[in-house]
């Protein structure tokens, strides 16, 4: 193999490099995404479910001065 071997070579490491890095960014970005979703949902509900009770249960309103 002469030099346009290697240079083909190089460059299908690096494209390969670039492609695989590419995708590892790619999914650790949609796991982050993922989790930022389900952390505020799920923080979400349980404001929801607070906000439920503390009406539901709580006092009367107007009664706390």
């Amino acid at each position: 193999m002469g030099r346009g071997g290697g240079v083909g070579r190089v460059l299908g490491v690096m494209l390969g490099r670039t492609v695989g890095v590419g995708l590892a960014v790619g999914v650790g970005v949609a796991v982050v995404v993922a989790l930022g979703v389900i952390v505020g949902v799920t923080v979400a509900v349980a404001v929801a479910v607070a906000v439920a009770v503390d009406v539901g249960v709580g006092e009367p309103q107007g009664t706390n001065v």
